[in-house]
């Protein structure tokens, strides 16, 4: 298992950068704090679990660095922190909402505005509001 070999991480994190780079997503690193939270973390969906996560970190990420709350592992959103602001709270549940739809639709407006059970021109708004990428 992966829990089990924490060490093989870093390299397999920069294979899939690779193999992510060959299916044309945008070249990203980790800063140290995503990749202390990649060994960290228990791994119970194994490599493939890992592959998707970055997958997913890379599309979603905003600028050239994936960070440790752009992976969306428990444990590292602000809401596992119990916010006890609702608009925080919210805002960290609009977030991780709509980086999941983006990614179940591949990146598709409607599709996730559809999922999310809004308009697109909403969409537009939030991703523009949370400054997130389409």
């Amino acid at each position: 298992p992966l829990r089990e070999r924490n060490a093989d991480i870093p390299a397999l994190v920069r294979h899939f950068a690779v193999l992510a780079v060959r299916e044309g997503l945008p070249m990203k690193r980790l800063d140290d704090a995503a990749m202390e939270r990649l060994r960290t973390y228990r791994w119970p969906g194994n490599v493939r679990e890992l592959e998707n996560r970055l997958k997913r970190a890379v599309i979603m990420a905003d600028g050239r660095t994936v960070g440790a709350d752009d992976l969306d592992l428990p444990g590292t959103a602000a809401v596992d922190q119990a916010a006890i602001n609702l608009r925080a709270a919210r805002e960290v549940a609009d977030r991780r909402a709509i980086r999941q739809a983006m990614v179940r639709t591949d990146n598709n407006i409607s599709g996730a505005a559809k999922l999310l059970g809004i308009s697109r021109p909403t969409l537009y708004d939030l991703l523009k509001q949370y400054r997130l990428q389409a």
